[in-house]
């Protein structure tokens, strides 16, 4: 009876060492953890990187390319709004997860942003292509905080928290060789427009990792509904669910 009880604590003990990576590297959550980062280093490339290249060989002033840079305090002020993502559910989508209903529509919009910018010339409507730039940065901003999220909640004793941080960073910087390097290397050879509508399709193609991403069931009183309080009881801009 002491062999059989030593050897189920024994088969208890979590991996350790190599063990350990090589269990982490098979998991689902792994995988997921790695196309999340190459989602979410691909704009922040594109968005803060690339598109000044695409800006200078349509002849935009300097002047002017300096004005874009302000989209990247998206992601410097992405603190303000990230009590949003974490509190509220939208409508419709929370049955997805707590974080799946965050990062579907999200990632959906800034891969249908990146085509749609694919599609303008970015000398002849600049405005619109500047607003969707914004739009696009507010988007991935908004991705980051609930992908930091989801890897805090789901990491376990094989997918360890740090394990998971270390395939994201990998996925980051890969896909931040993708959106520079690479992207420079294709629009010289088929244009900018082609590149953005390529990253543009991997973006709607990596919306299948937030499908399969496994998700942690929340309570639903640590959420808030979207978008009306009940005025009996005091009004605002979000009201605690019942």
């Amino acid at each position: 009876m002491n062999e059989a009880s030593q050897a189920a604590a024994s088969e208890q003990v979590p991996p350790k060492g190599f063990r350990l990576v090589a269990a982490a590297f098979t998991h689902r959550k792994t995988a997921v953890m790695l196309v999340l980062g190459m989602a979410a280093g691909l704009p922040n490339v594109l968005l803060l990187g690339s598109l000044y290249a695409w800006l200078g060989e349509a002849g935009v002033n300097l002047e002017t390319m300096g004005v874009f840079s302000l989209i990247g305090l998206a992601y410097a002020f992405k603190f303000l709004w990230s009590p949003v993502v974490d509190r509220v559910r939208l409508p419709g989508l929370w049955r997805l997860g707590r974080r799946r209903s965050w990062l579907i529509p999200i990632q959906a919009l800034v891969g249908v942003v990146l085509i749609v910018l694919s599609r303008l010339d970015p000398h002849a409507a600049l405005g619109w292509f500047s607003l969707l730039a914004g739009l696009a940065a507010f988007a991935a901003a908004t991705q980051d905080i609930a992908i930091d999220a989801w890897r805090v909640e789901v990491a376990d004793e094989v997918a360890t928290l740090d394990v998971l941080s270390a395939i994201y960073q990998l996925g980051f910087r890969l896909a931040t060789l993708m959106g520079g390097a690479l992207a420079l290397v294709l629009a010289a050879r088929i244009g900018w427009p082609a590149v953005y509508l390529a990253m543009g399709c991997f973006m709607l193609v990596a919306m299948l990792a937030s499908w399969l991403a496994p998700i942690r069931r929340f309570p639903i009183a640590m959420t808030m509904k979207w978008p009306w309080p009940d005025c009996r009881h005091g009004c605002g801009p979000w009201h605690w669910a019942s």
